[in-house]
């Protein structure tokens, strides 16, 4: 359901304003998403192991880097 609302919302926005900014704010929606989807799992998951809590970290800082390099677009 979750994916069928967020394809519907890309398709509607992209649909009447396709600039790089509506990417932008569409991929930075994105991104915060996941970064705070990521974060609640750590906290949720705190005896995981140091590999997959390492592997989290390491997206959850490529998706904010991701988020600050589009910035510029928005």
């Amino acid at each position: 359901m979750a994916m069928s609302m967020s394809h519907m919302k890309t398709e509607i926005k992209m649909g009447w304003d396709s600039s790089d900014a509506t990417a932008a704010d569409l991929l930075t929606d994105g991104c915060n998403m996941g970064v705070k989807s990521l974060n609640r799992y750590l906290n949720q998951y705190k005896a995981a192991d140091e590999v997959s809590k390492d592997i989290a970290k390491r997206l959850i800082n490529l998706e904010q880097q991701l988020s600050t390099d589009i910035r510029q677009y928005l």
